[in-house]
């Protein structure tokens, strides 16, 4: 995997676009999608961690056999203790994880992550709408100046899709 320059952006994936990407472009009907995100992760303009991959529940047969391709060849990135540490500090201060499920332990990753290294996320959650709700992943970007995107659209493009062919 190959860095971008300093002037390129870099976003890490969030498990929500890799799970509405398999809904929305499946691997039978949109295998050029796939070869592409694949190769935006290879030339490092998007960042794939193991804590996303493991999300990925295994019903998910098309995505969990792609996400092992990806693993296989070196493409999924560990998280290292100090983002681990991050993430401990993160929820700490903006509290995202659900104490009674466990949900949105990942979240808090992928924002260490992403602010240690100075890259974007991709991501289709949405902001908290009551300030009694948990944390979300806009809402804690926002707090820390982390670049984030939303749009599928915008998320295709910046992959390098500008339409799809369905088999």
């Amino acid at each position: 995997m190959t860095r971008p320059t300093s002037t390129e952006s870099v976003y890490v994936i969030d498990t929500n676009i890799l799970i509405g990407f398999d809904i929305w472009h499946p691997f039978k009907n949109c295998p050029d999608f796939w070869v592409k995100l694949e190769s935006a992760i290879k030339d490092g303009k998007v960042i794939l961690l193991d804590v996303v991959v493991d999300e990925v529940r295994p019903y998910n047969l098309g995505l969990t056999k792609w996400l092992k391709k990806q693993k296989d060849n070196g493409l999924i990135i560990k998280i290292s203790d100090e983002v681990r540490e991050e993430a401990v500090r993160i929820d700490n201060q903006y509290k995202m994880i659900n104490q009674n499920t466990g949900n949105s332990i990942a979240d808090t990753y992928v924002i260490a992550f992403a602010l240690l290294n100075g890259v974007g996320i991709f991501t289709r959650e949405s902001p908290r709408k009551y300030s009694n709700q948990l944390y979300k992943i806009p809402d804690v970007c926002d707090k820390f100046g982390i670049a984030y995107k939303r749009s599928p659209a915008e998320i295709m493009s910046f992959i390098g899709i500008n339409s799809i062919n369905y088999t």
